[in-house]
C-alpha cells in the first residue's frame, strides 16, 4: 500500500475516521481504504492492525470486517469481475493463511467472529488441497486449548468450514474432501464431547463455566451433524453408542444454573437439547437401521421433554426441533410406536393443541407487526415455527392412521367449535386452533399456483366452508385474527372452493381490502391475487367477463389499502395490484390506473427500501402498458407523459435501484413504438451510451435490451447520427468478459439483423480481431455458442460468401480455421452440435445449409473435406434438437407462475417480457431446407459431393440424410 508514513499508523487512523459521524471524513476513508485494497500486501497490513491489543477495539473490530470482505472480493478475483479489484497474490495469500487462525484465537469475541467468517471464505477456495495445514492445526488446537473462547474459535471455524457438506450434490471430490476431514477429525471431536461431559458433571454448581461450555458442546453437535449428512461415516457407526449416550445425557440434563431469566431469551442448554434432536432426527430420517436400537429411548426422552417445554418465545427452537423428530418417527417404518388411541389423544392434548394455539405474543405480533406475523404465518414461509411444526406431526399421523387420527382430531375441533359459540368475543382463539387443525387433518398436497391439490376425504371441505369461514367474511365485527385465518383458508383451498362460491366471495374480499388491520387487509389481497391465477383444465379459472363487475371497486379498494397507516408499500396488495391489471379489463380504467402508479413510485423513489414491493409496482407498470399499449399504441403518448418525468427522476437523481427497470419499460415502450422514433427517444439515446451506466452489472441486460429495441426501431438513425462506433464499444466492452459476453453478443446480432451490410462492412475487420483475439485467450463454451449463433445470423443476412471475403482480408485461409475450429467444435467445446433451442438450431441449420450450398469457396477441391465435417455436424445437430424435442414434450412443466422475485443484481420483469420473433419464419423445417438444398446443388455438382458424403458422415447421418430425402421426394447426385 503506497503511503508517505507508517502504513498501520496511517490505516489505524484511516479506520478511526470510518467509523465517524460526520460524512466528510467518513466518506474520505472509505475511498481511501477501497483504493489500498488494490495494492500488494493490503489483506497482511490490515490484519496486522487487527492482531495489534494497542488499538481500540471498534478499530480493529472495523479492521476485522474490512478484512473479512476483502478477502472475499479479491481472493479470487476472477468470481468478481464486474467490481475491476485486483486479485491477491500467492505470496499473501500463504502469509495469511501461516498466521490467520492464531491470530484469530487470540482475539476478542467480536473480532474472533470475524475472522472465523474470513477464515471460512478462504476454506471455500483454498481448503483442504492448497491449505493441507489448516485441520491439523485446529486438531492440535482443540485437543490442547483449555480456555473455552479458544475451544469456541476452533469449534466455530471447524462448523464454518464443514458446513459444505451438507445439501451438497455428492460427487467424487466432495466425499474425498470428506474423506480427509473425518481420518483427521472424527476422533479428536469424539474425545471432545466426552471430556466436555466430564467437565460438565464437575461444574454442576458453577454456572459461569457451564455457561462457557455448553456453546462449545452445541457447536460440536452441528459439526456432527455436518460430517454425517452426506453419508453415514464408519468412524460414526462403530462408535454410535457413544455418541448416543452423550446425547441421551444432554437431553435429559437439567440444571436450574443454565435458566434464564428473560423468558424471550433460550437458555445454553435448551440449545444444546435442539441441536441433538436435529442429529437424533438425521439418523432417523437417514439411518433408520442403524440407529433403531437407540428409537425408544430417545422417543422417551423427547415426548418428556414436549411434556416439560413452556410455551414462552425462548423454548420455540427445542419445540420445534422435538415435534420434527417425532413426526419423522409417525412417517418412517416405526409409525407402530403411535398406534394407540391413548398416545394419538396425549399428543393432541399435551403437543399438537397447545403448540397450534395462539399465544399472547402471536397476538401482540399480530397488532403491532403485521410484517413479521404474516412472514412467519403465510402460505409458502420457509420459517419454522410451532404452529406450522405441529401442523406436520398432524400430517404425519395421518400418513398411518388417517381415519383414527380423524376421527380423534376432529372430536377436539367439535369441542373447541363449541367452546367459541358458546362467548364468541372471549373464546376466538378456540375457532382460531380449530381452523388450524382442520387445515393441517386436510391438506395432503399443495403448490404455489393451485393450493392444496389432494385433501383428506374424510374432512368435508365444503362443509366447514360454508358453516365456519364463509360467515368470518361476511361479518362486519368479529376477530380479525378469524377474518384472517377464513382468508388464509380461502387461499389454501381455491381449488376445492368452487367458482360460484368464489364470485360470491368477491365482494366480501373486496371489502377486506379497506380493513383497519394490516394482516387483514394483506392476506385479502393475497386471497384475491392467489384465486386470480387457479386454473381449471389449464385455463384461468376467472375469465375477464367474470372480473368485470367488480375490477372498478376492486382497484378502487386496492389503492385505498395502500393508503392505509404502515401499508404504502404493502407487498401483497401491490402483487395484486399486478395480478389483477394482468387478468382483468382495465383498459377503461387504465389512465387513473396510471396516475395511481406513477404518484407511487415517484414517493419510492426518494428511499426505496421495500425490494418486493417496488418489482411488483413496475411489473403493474409494464403490465398496464401490455394490456393497454399493446392494442392500441396511440395511447402511448398517455404513459409517456405520465412516466417520463418519473423515469427523468430516476435517471438524474442515479436511484440505482431502479435504473434496470426503468430500462426494461423503456424498451418496452421503444418496441411498442411504430417508427420513426420521436425525438424524446432519440434524444436519450446518447446517454444511455455513458460508460458508467454500463459499469454496473444490474444495468447491463436491461440496457441491453433497450440498444437493441433502438437498433430494431432507429436503425437508419443510428447510422446517420454515427452512433454505430459508440454500439461497438459498448460491445466490445461487455465481450471482454465472460460474465457478460452473451450480452456483448445479443447487440452484435441485432447490430446484423437491423442494419445493413454497407453500414457495418467498415467495422468488419477490427470486429474480427475483437473476436478472434477473446476466443484465442479465454475460450469458453458459452463464447463458442454465441459465436457460432452470430456467424450463422450474419450469413442468414449478408450471405455466406460475404462472411468469406471479410475473413479472408483478415488473413488467407481463416474461414477455413474458423470453421474448422469454432463451428466444428464438440458438445463439451462447443460448436454447432452444442446449439440448443428451437429458433436457435434452426438458425444454425440454416446458416450451415448456405455455407455449404450457397458459398463457392466452399465447393474448391481444397475445401471438400471441411465441406463434409460441417454436413456431418448439421445432420448431428438436426438429429439431436430432435431428440430434445421429444424429451422436452415427455417432461413439460405446465406452468411457471410467479414472476421471478426481486434481486440485488437484475429481476426481470415478467410483464415486460420481449417477444423474440424468428429470423427464420419462411422456413418452417430446417431439414426439408437442407435436403432441397443438397439435392438443387449437388445436381448442379454432379457426382462430386456424393463420394464426400459417404466417406465424411458417419453411418448413423448417412442413414437420416437418406430418410431426409425419402420424407422429402429429393435425391442427392
Amino acid at each position: 500500500m503506497a503511503a508517505a508514513g507508517n502504513p498501520l499508523q496511517e490505516l489505524t487512523e484511516c479506520f478511526r475516521q470510518s467509523l465517524l459521524p460526520d460524512p466528510v471524513p467518513r466518506k474520505r476513508a472509505e475511498d481511501f481504504l477501497k483504493e489500498a485494497a488494490n495494492q500488494p500486501n493490503y489483506g497482511v497490513t490490515v490484519l496486522q492492525l487487527v492482531a495489534a491489543h494497542s488499538v481500540d477495539l471498534q478499530i480493529r473490530l472495523a479492521a476485522a470486517v474490512n478484512f473479512k470482505n476483502h478477502v472475499k472480493y479479491h481472493w479470487d478475483a476472477s468470481e468478481h469481475e464486474e467490481l475491476q479489484v485486483a486479485p491477491m497474490q500467492d505470496a499473501e495469500k500463504q502469509q495469511i493463511k501461516t498466521h490467520i487462525t492464531t491470530l484469530m484465537l487470540s482475539t476478542p469475541p467480536q473480532v474472533q467472529a470475524q475472522l472465523s467468517e474470513a477464515l471460512s471464505i478462504i476454506s471455500n477456495y483454498d481448503f483442504p488441497s492448497k491449505w493441507p495445514s489448516l485441520l491439523p492445526e485446529l486438531v492440535e488446537k482443540l485437543r490442547s486449548a483449555t480456555d473455552p473462547v479458544v475451544i469456541n474459535g476452533v469449534l466455530q471455524t471447524a462448523n464454518s468450514i464443514f458446513k459444505r457438506f451438507r445439501f451438497q450434490f455428492k460427487s467424487d471430490e466432495l466425499f474425498g474432501e470428506l474423506k480427509y476431514v473425518l481420518n483427521l477429525f472424527c476422533e479428536p471431536l469424539l474425545e471432545f464431547v466426552q471430556r466436555m461431559g466430564q467437565l460438565i458433571a464437575a461444574s454442576a454448581n458453577d454456572a459461569v463455566a457451564l455457561r462457557a461450555l455448553f456453546p462449545c458442546l452445541r457447536l460440536a453437535c452441528r459439526i456432527f451433524y455436518s460430517l454425517n449428512f452426506q453419508d453415514l461415516p464408519e468412524f460414526f457407526e462403530d462408535h454410535m453408542k457413544e455418541w448416543m449416550d452423550q446425547f441421551h445425557l444432554y437431553l435429559t440434563y437439567d440444571n436450574p444454573r443454565l435458566e434464564e431469566s428473560d423468558p424471550d431469551k433460550e437458555s445454553v442448554a435448551d440449545q444444546v437439547k435442539a441441536a441433538v434432536c436435529e442429529n437424533i432426527n438425521l439418523y432417523m430420517s437417514k439411518y433408520e437401521e442403524e440407529f433403531r436400537s437407540y428409537l425408544q429411548t430417545f422417543v422417551t426422552d423427547v415426548w418428556s421433554l414436549l411434556m416439560k417445554v413452556g410455551l414462552s418465545a425462548s423454548h420455540d427452537k427445542l419445540a420445534i426441533t422435538s415435534i420434527k423428530f417425532l413426526t419423522t418417527v409417525a412417517r418412517s417404518v416405526h409409525h407402530e410406536l403411535f398406534n394407540q388411541a391413548e398416545v394419538v389423544q396425549q399428543i393432541c392434548e399435551k403437543i399438537v393443541v397447545p403448540n397450534l394455539r395462539m399465544r399472547d405474543d402471536d397476538e401482540e405480533l399480530f397488532e403491532m407487526n403485521h410484517v413479521e406475523y404474516i412472514r412467519r404465518d403465510m402460505e409458502g414461509s420457509d420459517t419454522d415455527t410451532r404452529r406450522r411444526t405441529a401442523c406436520e406431526l398432524v400430517k404425519g399421523l395421518t400418513t398411518y392412521y388417517e381415519q383414527q387420527v380423524t376421527q380423534l382430531f376432529g372430536q377436539y375441533v367439535t369441542l373447541m367449535l363449541q367452546t367459541y359459540a358458546a362467548n364468541p368475543a372471549v373464546n376466538w382463539k378456540e375457532k382460531d386452533c380449530a381452523i388450524y387443525l382442520v387445515v393441517a387433518l386436510t391438506v395432503r398436497q399443495k403448490t404455489a399456483a393451485q393450493g392444496a391439490t389432494a385433501t383428506n376425504q374424510l374432512v368435508n371441505i365444503g362443509d366447514f366452508f360454508t358453516a365456519q369461514i364463509e360467515p368470518e367474511l361476511k361479518k362486519t365485527d368479529g376477530s380479525p385474527v378469524l377474518r384472517a385465518d377464513a382468508l388464509k383458508f380461502v387461499t389454501t383451498f381455491r381449488s376445492q372452493i368452487p367458482k360460484a362460491a368464489c364470485l360470491s366471495l368477491f365482494p366480501h374480499l373486496v371489502a377486506l381490502l379497506l380493513d383497519e388491520h394490516n394482516v387483514v387487509h394483506s392476506y385479502a389481497a393475497h386471497a384475491i391475487e392467489r384465486l386470480l391465477v387457479v386454473k381449471d383444465g389449464g385455463r384461468p379459472r376467472f375469465t375477464p367477463q367474470d372480473l368485470a363487475p367488480f375490477t372498478q371497486q376492486l382497484l378502487s379498494n386496492l389503492f385505498g389499502a395502500l393508503k392505509l397507516p404502515d401499508s404504502q408499500e404493502n407487498d401483497y396488495v401491490m402483487k395484486c395490484v399486478m395480478r389483477m391489471i394482468s387478468s382483468s379489463p382495465v383498459a377503461q380504467y387504465a389512465e387513473g390506473v396510471l396516475a395511481q402508479l406513477a404518484d407511487i413510485l415517484k414517493a419510492v423513489c426518494k428511499n426505496p427500501t421495500q425490494p418486493g414491493f417496488n418489482h411488483y409496482l413496475f411489473e403493474a407498470v409494464a403490465a398496464l402498458i401490455k394490456q393497454t399499449c399493446a392494442a392500441n399504441p396511440a395511447r402511448l403518448d398517455v404513459f409517456e407523459k405520465k412516466l417520463f418525468p418519473v423515469f427523468d427522476i430516476v435517471l438524474q437523481d442515479d436511484v440505482a435501484e431502479f435504473m434496470p427497470y426503468v430500462f426494461q419499460i423503456l424498451s418496452q415502450l421503444v418496441e411498442l413504438r411504430p417508427a420513426p422514433l420521436p425525438t424524446i427517444y432519440m434524444a436519450l439515446f446518447s446517454p444511455l451510451l455513458t460508460p458508467l451506466l454500463w459499469e454496473r452489472s444490474a444495468n447491463v441486460p436491461a440496457l441491453v435490451r433497450l440498444l437493441q429495441a433502438y437498433l430494431q426501431k432507429a436503425p437508419q438513425e443510428i447510422i446517420s447520427q454515427q452512433k454505430l462506433p459508440a454500439v461497438l464499444g459498448v460491445f466490445q466492452k461487455l465481450i471482454a468478459s465472460r460474465h457478460t459476453d452473451h450480452q456483448g453478443f445479443f447487440i452484435l446480432n441485432t447490430v446484423v439483423e437491423s442494419l445493413p451490410v454497407d453500414a457495418v462492412r467498415p467495422y468488419l475487420t477490427p470486429l474480427w480481431t475483437l473476436l478472434f483475439t477473446r476466443l484465442s485467450k479465454s475460450r469458453t463454451v458459452k463464447f463458442v455458442k454465441a459465436l457460432v449463433v452470430f456467424l450463422s445470423l450474419f450469413i442468414l443476412k449478408y450471405g455466406a460468401t460475404e462472411l468469406v471475403e471479410s475473413l479472408e482480408k483478415l488473413q488467407a485461409g481463416i474461414y477455413r480455421e474458423l470453421l474448422g475450429g469454432v463451428w466444428l467444435g464438440s458438445t463439451e467445446r462447443g460448436g454447432a452440435i452444442s446449439i440448443t433451442g428451437d429458433i436457435e438450431v434452426k438458425v444454425t441449420s440454416v446458416a450451415t445449409t448456405k455455407l455449404l450450398c450457397e458459398c463457392p469457396p466452399m465447393a474448391d477441391d481444397a475445401s471438400l473435406q471441411l465441406w463434409g465435417k460441417l454436413l456431418d455436424t448439421e445432420v448431428a445437430l438436426l438429429e439431436r434438437s430432435e431428440e430434445a424435442t421429444v424429451a422436452q414434450e415427455e417432461n413439460d412443466v405446465l406452468e411457471v407462475d410467479e414472476i421471478p422475485g426481486y434481486a440485488a443484481s437484475y429481476a426481470q420483469l415478467h410483464n415486460a417480457h420481449k417477444e423474440y420473433q424468428d429470423p427464420l419464419s419462411e422456413v418452417e423445417d430446417a431439414r426439408r431446407y437442407l435436403t432441397e438444398s443438397l439435392a438443387k446443388f449437388t445436381a448442379q455438382n454432379p457426382g462430386k459431393f456424393l463420394p464426400v458424403i459417404q466417406q465424411s458422415l458417419e453411418k448413423k447421418h448417412q442413414d437420416a440424410l437418406l430418410r431426409y430425402c425419402a420424407t422429402y421426394g429429393q435425391n442427392i447426385s
